[in-house]
Formats: structure tokens, sequence, C-alpha cells
């Protein structure tokens, strides 16, 4: 069974002292941002700060060469390389970044393009297309797109206060029974029948916390044999039960097709996750640190932090910015529901940072299986149809070229229309807003006789995905 690995040959190609070294230069990292008394320490001597590493029991790392690209581990600028020249722990850590932790997340996403169906591919690669004009390239380019996402439990016990998802309180744990496991196979075989090798993208968490599930690794431990990747797990209670975060962090040392994630919700957490875990435990687990200022700074605003901040608004979370990695179907095994939901910018529609296309429930595989392949019957055509009434997205600024086209303009892309001329009388009547696909073609027939061209256009619009399909902001259904 294929399996990706975190990393591919980025170990085989440095040194066995370059290996120590890496998680020892990630702990280093995490107490300068996630420890303000820490920073403040390696800004005022560098070079003097030994002691304050062996309590935080960081070995190896030279502080002024890490030091030199803290600037952009804080998210203020990027440090030219020529300044790192002279620093081969900067250089390492940079290399690690790219051509590893990067390239990973890429061949992810590239996994989750392609499934048996042709057209939840294209309406998957719409999605992705409107995220980057409504999102920004390099947050699109954060975000897997997976193609499913598992929750195995209903709520979650944490109730972080900036819990993106707004998750509800635990109510019901999924748990591992000779009925539930066979389940389990049975959904996860449609769902790779399906949906095919991209189920590996997939998570087993949405709005729950793993560890609120006693048999969870039981569950991951089924997916990743049947997909070929051991999920990546995310859990706000790494202190709850250590003896089930150890059983986590031995569990992604011998499956390492992902890294693992913490997330700190102080600075008392970060020091007491790393006077209980090494560095070498922790080497394949990020640590979201949750309580810094530069990361609630960038938090999406949707879910809980949709209330009114009473604090700096320069930490006023991001309006544009959304916690949802999911192109595709949201199953929850407690309830046996179901939804087809997409990112988007959190809204009053949209207060979760998702589009929800399809909701239903399942007692059975079958059942899932048949609800995902009626939902791509109905909710991914392959075309525009006559009776669709034209508009473009709501989110989208029309400019008239006169005689040459139009531009659409997002708040991150530009997405322009010339070189034919029916273009610019296409564009006004669209931005009208009112009328149907085939109204639109009879009006252009008038002056302009390709009907061919005039569909191609349309159907690029449609393939681009400019178009509204029925779910916008306001909630109304435009057909």
């Amino acid at each position: 069974m294929d399996e990706l690995r975190f990393c591919g040959d980025f170990f085989d190609r440095i040194s066995i002292e370059e290996k120590r070294l890496i998680p020892h230069i990630k702990r280093f990292i995490e107490c300068a941002i996630g420890d303000a008394e820490f920073y403040a320490a390696i800004q005022e001597n560098a070079a003097g700060c030994g002691p304050l590493l062996q309590s935080r029991r960081i070995f190896g790392v030279d502080p002024a060469q890490i030091a030199a690209i803290l600037p952009e581990q804080h998210f203020l600028k990027e440090v030219p390389a020529l300044d790192l020249e002279d620093k081969p722990q900067a250089l390492l850590w940079r290399r690690y970044i790219a051509d590893a932790i990067d390239r990973f997340r890429e061949a992810l996403r590239k996994r989750g393009e392609n499934t048996p169906s042709n057209r939840f591919n294209a309406w998957h690669r719409r999605q992705v297309d409107r995220c980057c004009s409504q999102l920004g390239k390099e947050r699109n380019n954060i975000i897997i797109h997976a193609t499913i996402a598992f929750e195995l439990s209903k709520g979650c016990s944490i109730g972080c206060p900036f819990c993106g998802l707004e998750a509800e309180p635990l109510k019901e744990v999924f748990m591992y029974s000779n009925e539930n496991a066979r389940l389990w196979q049975d959904i996860l075989d449609v769902a790779v029948e399906r949906l095919g090798t991209t189920v590996g993208t997939g998570i087993c968490y949405w709005a729950t916390e793993p560890s609120d599930n006693p048999d969870y690794l039981k569950f991951v431990e089924i997916f990743g044999k049947t997909t070929g990747i051991y999920p990546q797990t995310t859990t706000a209670a790494p202190l709850r039960n250590p003896a089930w975060t150890r059983e986590l962090l031995e569990f992604r040392r011998e499956h390492v097709t992902s890294v693992d994630r913490f997330s700190i919700l102080s600075n008392n957490t970060l020091h007491r996750v790393h006077e209980t875990f090494s560095a070498e435990d922790l080497a394949l687990t990020e640590l979201i640190l949750q309580h810094t200022d530069s990361l609630a700074g960038a938090r999406a605003r949707s879910g809980r932090n949709r209330k009114e901040t009473s604090g700096s608004p320069s930490l006023d979370p991001a309006q544009d910015h959304t916690i949802a990695c999911l192109t595709g179907y949201l199953v929850n095994m407690v309830d046996r529901s179901v939804r087809l939901i997409s990112p988007c910018p959190p809204s009053n529609r949209w207060p979760l940072g998702y589009r929800v296309y399809a909701e239903g429930n399942f007692s059975c595989a079958a059942e899932l299986g048949d609800f995902i392949g009626e939902t791509i019957e109905k909710c991914m055509p392959e075309q525009v149809a006559p009776d669709d009434i034209l508009a473009f997205r709501r989110d989208l600024e029309f400019i008239p070229l006169p005689e040459k086209g139009f531009q659409l303009r997002s708040q991150y892309r530009l997405h322009k229309m010339t070189g034919s001329p029916h273009l610019a009388q296409l564009g006004r009547l669209i931005a009208q807003g009112n009328l149907t696909s085939w109204r639109v073609i009879e009006e252009l027939m008038v002056q302009h006789t390709d009907i061919l061209a005039i569909m191609s256009s349309i159907q690029r619009l449609f393939d681009q995905s400019l178009l509204e399909d029925g779910l916008s902001d306001e909630g109304l259904n435009r057909r």
C-alpha cells in the first residue's frame, strides 16, 4: 500500500548530527515564540544564555544563529538569505521547513485532487479556485482541502474560548466495539470506493477533542491500514492523560505519515509540556502556541471569535480567514450525520468559516455511499444549465472594459475576460444577476452569431468559480 511519508527523503540527505539537532532547534523556537521572558533573555544576551537553554532541555543550539531567524518566526519580516550564510543552524532549519514540511503539505494536497469521480474532481477544483480568490493564495495554500473528515465524538470537552468551529459541549463518544469496528471499516471502504486514495488526506477529528475518545487510536489505526496514511491528530489536552499522549507519540514514531499537533493554551502549559516531554519526544509534534499575540491576531473571525472583542484592535481575528480545511464530506460517527462542505470567509450566513451544500444522515455504510453518490450528481454539475440564473459571485467587483470585455476583482485577485467581441456585453448581462443562461445567450445572439464561443465563455466563468452557485452569504437561492 502506498504510504505518503512525512519528510520524504529529507532525513536521508542530512547528517546524524543534524538529525539530532533539529528537535532542539524546534524547541528553542517554541520557547522564543511562546515565552516572552525567554525571548527577552535571548535578545539581551544570546551568547550567555547557556544555563537557560539547559533548564529547558535544549542542547546543541547556537542561540545567536537561531536568533537571526526569529523575526520571521514572529511573522515580522523575512530574513535575507545573505544574512544567514554564516549561520548553518538557521539554514538547516530553513531547509527542514522547505524540504520536509512544505513539500509534505503540497504532496498531501496533490493526493486530494483525483477521486474516481470526474464530477467531484471538477467541483473540488472550483472550490479550491474560489478559496484562492476569496482567502488569498498564501492562506489557501495552507488549506489541505481534504475530501473527507470524521468525528469520533459528539462535541468537545475542552471549550476553547477561541474555537473557530464553536464546538458544542461533549455529549457522547463513538466507542470501540465489535459492532462499531465493523461499521467503521465499512464506512472507510465505502469512502475509498467513492473518493479513492484522497480519503488518506482526511482526519479523524473536527469540532472534537481526540483524547475524549479513549479508543481514538484504534480507529486511527484502521484508518491508516485502509488508506495508507495514518492521519494527523491535534489535541488541546496533551497533559490531561499523559499515558494517552505518550501512546499517541509512540504511535506517530511508528507511522511517520504526518505530524501531530498540540494546541498550547497558556505559557504555563508550554512549560509543563516541555518538562513532561523531551525535544526528541516531540520531534513529530507541532506546538500551536494559541496564547501568543501573533496567533491571536491570525485567528479566523469564525465560531466563538465572531463575538465582539474587547482587546487591542490589532488582535482582532482575521475576517477573511478560516480554520476549515475540508472540501468534501464531514461525517459524525455518533449521530450518523454527514454534510458536504467547503471553506469560505466567515460571514453571518456561514459563521463557522465553511459553506454547507448538503446535509443528511445514514444508518449504515451503504446509505453514506448513497449520500455521496447523490450529492455528486445533484450538487456538482459539470456545466451551467439553460435555466440557471447567471450572476457573478457577490464578493466580486464587476469592472466593464468597453469594447474589450470585463474584469472581476476580489480582495486578492483580478480576473480578466478579454479577447472576444461578445465579452463586454456578456459581462453586462451577467452583472444584472437576474437572467437565465439561455436568456443571456439569446440576447448575445442578436449581435454575435458564434454560439459556441459564447457558451465557452460562460463555461470558463463557471469552471473558474466566478459565478454564484445559489449559496450566497445571505442564503438566497438564485435558481
